[in-house]
């Protein structure tokens, strides 16, 4: 993946680590043990799929600090986890409904995502 590289500094006024989520699939699809760490804006180009977008803004990611889950957590549950990751789309900024017109949630979040620069 072709990215340039990040500034030396962070532009100041932003606190841009309390922006960043950290957690994992209720269900990875690696065997290996992973985290993911991700930034707000979901709008890159790895995000193809429905169940990418899903995976990542839905109850299909669990934060690290949501573990250990109890044992009648409904997020351990493999048809509910899965049933996330079928939802129609919904902007993780404005909750804004897409249904399931990926596409116009990809360029909503182009937008969204230089507004969320602004701030």
């Amino acid at each position: 993946m072709n990215a340039p590289d990040p500034p030396a500094e962070l532009p100041p006024g932003r606190d841009f680590a309390s922006e960043l989520r950290i957690g994992i699939h209720a269900h990875p699809s690696m065997n290996h043990l992973h985290i993911h760490i991700i930034s707000p804006d979901m709008s890159r180009e790895t995000m193809r799929h429905r169940k990418h977008y899903n995976s990542f803004n839905t109850d299909f990611f669990i934060p690290l600090a949501d573990f250990p889950l109890r044992d009648d957590d409904p997020r351990k549950q493999v048809a509910y986890q899965n049933d996330n990751l079928k939802k129609d789309f919904e902007c993780w900024r404005c909750g804004r409904m897409f249904g399931n017109k990926f596409k116009e949630l990809k360029e909503h979040l182009m937008g969204e995502l230089e507004e969320w620069k602004k701030e």
